[in-house]
């Protein structure tokens, strides 16, 4: 099978397994904080990665970790944690969908972060879709009730920093590698949460187990199988096609918080959420190319 379509299979998984992942997330927050979510949500993924590590190979690229990948790394975890707390805060407040909805702004921030630090030459279409879907993001904010105008200024701050992650790794794809970058950002990141828990002056409760099986489910989808898929699929597809095909997360979304939580956006919600998908898919569709090294100068796989 050629490279390319091995990336657009690794793409769609990722949209896929990133769709479902918000659902247990979800139900898991009904009864957490989110720094106590995120911590334990982050305690769990360690431990499926410090699992993965019993493979030679995984082993391995672990420990071969120099100082130059062990700091990108770390500043990536920073980077990773603020938008994954502000996610998921947005998540406790609203339906997942419209989360989803909402994290899609972040190719609109790639965009104008490739403007902006790496002289990146924008468009017409570049200009219409981020205008488009910025004027989505207007729309739950303005259109819709407070939770969801809280959750949209949430999300555009998770959006801003995710992206800024995202150019960061796949400028340095070959120095983070797969199983290193996320072992060392799960690890990170538990420190990260329980200093956040303990500034928050916020007890270490002990979730009930339906809670707790809930938090490892999300936990071995998003930040483990999702980010492998994601890393795996620019390995082999650049980074415009593959963030056109993950676009349809949202889709996957509202698809599984239908069936298993029983919800759907509002038409509110659908409407500003279609809005930035439109916008965020005239970006991609137009091509825009951020001079990273393609798929073939990277020699050895990549959270």
């Amino acid at each position: 099978m050629k490279p390319e379509r091995t990336g657009d299979i690794y793409a769609f998984a990722c949209a896929v397994i990133c769709g479902l992942g918000n659902i247990p997330a979800k139900a898991a927050l009904l009864n957490l904080t989110p720094e106590l979510f995120n911590f334990y949500f982050f305690v769990t993924a360690f431990i499926i990665s410090a699992l993965a590590l019993i493979r030679k190979k995984e082993r391995r690229e672990v420990l071969s970790t120099n100082k130059n990948s062990f700091g990108l790394i770390s500043f990536l975890t920073l980077l990773f944690s603020v938008g994954i707390y502000t996610q998921m805060a947005a998540v406790k407040l609203i339906e997942p969908a419209t989360v989803s909805f909402m994290s899609r702004l972040e190719m609109v921030y790639v965009m104008i972060l490739a403007y902006i630090f790496l002289k990146e030459r924008l468009g017409r279409l570049e200009i219409i879709g981020g205008i488009i879907a910025i004027g989505g993001v207007l729309v739950l904010k303005l259109g819709a009730g407070v939770e969801i105008s809280s959750a949209a200024t949430l999300m555009m701050i998770s959006a801003f920093f995710f992206a800024v992650a995202e150019i960061l790794t796949k400028k340095n794809v070959d120095k983070v590698g797969t199983m290193r970058f996320v072992f060392i950002r799960n690890l990170g990141a538990v420190v990260i949460f329980f200093l956040l828990l303990l500034y928050r002056g916020q007890a270490f409760i002990l979730p009930d187990s339906k809670t707790l099986l809930l938090i490892f489910i999300a936990a071995l989808l998003l930040p483990i199988l999702g980010r492998i898929t994601y890393l795996q699929a620019l390995n082999r597809i650049n980074i415009s096609r593959a963030s056109l095909i993950t676009q349809a997360t949202p889709l996957f979304t509202a698809l599984f918080a239908l069936i298993f939580l029983g919800t759907i956006p509002t038409p509110t919600e659908w409407l500003g959420g279609a809005l930035i998908l439109m916008g965020v898919g005239l970006v991609r569709l137009s091509g825009l190319k951020i001079p990273f090294p393609g798929p073939k100068a990277v020699v050895k796989p990549p959270m």
